[in-house]
């Protein structure tokens, strides 16, 4: 056999815990009772990967919000190519902050000419720690993509123009909001007593918007199915 089949491996990162994914099934599940516990946590987890030929198998790190900036990024006439964009990504982020930054990675999950851009930003220490775990197990590191990446690219997101979307966690919560089919806003609350339904109708509330249909990714549970909540149907039917 010439060539062999490749099996791409996900790392869910989140705050408390670690999880490996083959597919669509859970390999592996690892609880991170401190933040200075993670790389361990991590090599620990990349362990339960069979090992096969070098650089055949390939893996990919989903973030959770406490690795990342989400950020809604305006339009600018004078941005050109996608390097001048993501400079000026890191630019409105330090002017955000007040501060300089370390070094910074930026991966835009929806940019389109003349409307907003919703951006994703990680440290590149953290990008390459993880690119290093990959290459020290034989693995093609494929990057690194965050929750929203990976719920707004879902076929299971049927409409785009609108929509509140959220990715529930357990001690934290993350939204971005979409209206009239441009970005809105991205913000995160920590309400870790409140059920995700009461999460969503808070954020919506605090956005200002009229209600929206919701997109959700639930990473309680470990299923990181997207659910599709529409105004005309109650969400408990459609979860």
């Amino acid at each position: 056999m010439l060539f062999q089949y490749t099996n791409l491996w996900r790392i869910f990162v989140h705050p408390r815990r670690l999880r490996l994914f083959l597919a669509q099934r859970q390999v592996c599940e690892i609880i991170v009772e401190d933040e200075s516990e993670r790389a361990a946590s991590l090599e620990k987890l990349l362990s339960h990967i069979p090992a096969r030929l070098p650089f055949v198998d390939r893996v990919e790190f989903i973030l959770d919000f406490s690795q990342l900036h989400y950020l809604i990024i305006p339009w600018h006439e004078g941005v050109k190519t996608p390097h001048e964009r993501n400079l000026y990504a890191i630019a409105f982020h330090q002017q955000q902050q007040g501060q300089l930054s370390p070094p910074m990675r930026v991966a835009f999950t929806d940019f389109a000419y003349g409307k907003n851009g919703l951006a994703a930003l990680m440290s590149q220490e953290s990008f390459d720690i993880y690119r290093a775990m990959a290459l020290r197990c034989r693995l093609r590191f494929i990057g690194c993509r965050s929750l929203f990446d990976l719920l707004w690219h879902s076929e299971k997101t049927p409409s785009r123009t609108r929509g509140l979307f959220a990715c529930i966690g357990d001690v934290q919560s993350s939204f971005v909001l979409r209206f009239e089919n441009q970005w809105h806003s991205a913000f995160s609350l920590h309400l870790p007593a409140a059920d995700p339904q009461a999460q969503l109708a808070i954020a919506n509330r605090l956005a200002g918007l009229p209600q929206l249909d919701c997109h959700v990714i639930n990473t309680c549970s470990g299923d990181y199915h997207p659910q599709y909540f529409g105004l005309s149907t109650p969400a408990e039917e459609k979860v």
